[in-house]
């Protein structure tokens, strides 16, 4: 998805909890106290309730935004910018497009995703044949054209 698509589909806080919460829903989430995977989800304090048993789990708790005072907002925004470019963005970077003034936790969350990144990159190894960035290549061709001109 383009940034700007990103943003137009995303505009707000509640746009994204709403999209956060059908993710989790649809990921067949379970009561961590009777294994039950039917829930409710209360707005007022952002949880599901267990239909079975009335417990109640966090919108975040199981997942990388578990502990995590940073809007849904942020992290869906910094996962966007993450997996949408090849390039690396910094931290501070990430802080800056934010416009958040403390950078400890936006550094905490681009770890976060980094590692759950890492983690999710393990689970598949490359075996027939091997990826090439493209600008690699081009480099490969500029050098070698090079070197038939001499």
């Amino acid at each position: 998805m383009e940034l700007r698509a990103f943003f137009e589909k995303y505009p707000d806080e509640e746009t994204c909890i709403e999209e956060f919460k059908n993710k989790r829903l649809e990921n067949n989430l379970v009561c961590k106290k009777c294994q039950h995977n039917v829930h409710s989800f209360r707005k007022v304090d952002l949880k599901f309730q267990c239909k079975k048993c009335g417990n109640r789990m966090s919108l975040r708790s199981g997942t990388v935004m578990e502990n995590s005072n940073l809007p849904i907002k942020y992290w869906m925004i910094c996962i966007e910018l993450m997996t949408l470019s090849k390039r690396k963005f910094s931290a501070l970077q990430i802080q800056y497009l934010l416009g958040h003034k403390r950078y400890e936790p936006i550094w905490l969350m681009v770890q976060k995703i980094n590692f759950v990144m890492r983690k999710r990159d393990e689970k598949y190894k490359l075996r027939a044949y091997s990826e090439f960035d493209p600008e690699f290549l081009n480099e490969i061709e500029k050098l070698t054209f090079s070197k038939k001109k001499n």
